[in-house]
């Protein structure tokens, strides 16, 4: 989780909020994270008035013991939450023995398939899949197999569609995309999802890596998929 060890100001920080967002709510103290952390009591007890001054963590009086719980209302406790849950599925998933992800040329001859059979919807889904597992195949190190360049989907704008779905989700990444995705555009104007009152809305909210191959693709359709 390197990217995310920038969130913090100290270890003990860290690994204070990682025991809090990894707790249910009220269940935990200062003394029950010195204990499960390693750290002092003092150092603890120290950074969680920090927490609890700046309104990130609130104190809930209990008898003699004070519960904590986060507030994840805050945009910084929010992705604290996030970079943990990632850390957690990597973690996970790095012990698996099978392969679990699809690679591109799997995915483009699942395409294939379900374009033959005239499921459109199917299609569609399959690929928005297959893109949205591009960050943790990432992080788990495994992309030179995952984007090795697919044979044809039996249509080149679903082709192009694969091509700059691709390029998008890498460039949100940060990362370079492979040379297959680099494409020309199509000889005319395309929207997946149909035209109408969707088509409108998809010129509005589709990426660039799509729209400059004359391809009108809502980007909300990679988060609904």
């Amino acid at each position: 989780m390197a990217g995310a060890a920038t969130l913090f100001r100290s270890d003990v920080q860290r690994d204070v909020l990682r025991d809090l967002v990894l707790s249910a709510d009220g269940t935990r103290t200062a003394a029950d994270l010195a204990r499960s952390t390693g750290h002092p009591p003092s150092s603890v007890a120290r950074e969680v008035s920090r927490l609890v001054d700046a309104g990130l963590v609130r104190t809930t009086p209990r008898g003699r013991r004070h519960l904590l719980s986060v507030d994840y209302t805050d945009p910084f406790m929010a992705a604290v939450r996030d970079a943990f849950a990632a850390e957690s599925v990597i973690a996970a998933e790095r012990g698996r023995a099978t392969r679990w992800w699809s690679t591109m040329p799997e995915v483009a001859g699942r395409l294939r398939d379900a374009l033959a059979d005239g499921d459109t919807p199917w299609a569609t889904r399959l690929l928005c899949d297959a893109v949205n597992q591009i960050p943790l195949v990432a992080a788990l190190g495994g992309l030179d197999l995952m984007l090795a360049a697919p044979g044809t989907t039996g249509d080149e704008r679903w082709d192009a569609l694969l091509a700059g779905a691709v390029r998008y989700r890498l460039r949100l990444l940060d990362l370079p995309a492979p040379a297959w995705t680099a494409r020309d555009p199509l000889p005319a104007w395309w929207w997946p999802g149909g035209r109408g009152a969707r088509a409108v809305l998809a010129m509005q909210s589709t990426p660039p890596e799509l729209s400059r191959l004359g391809i009108w693709f809502d980007a909300r359709n990679f988060t609904t998929a």
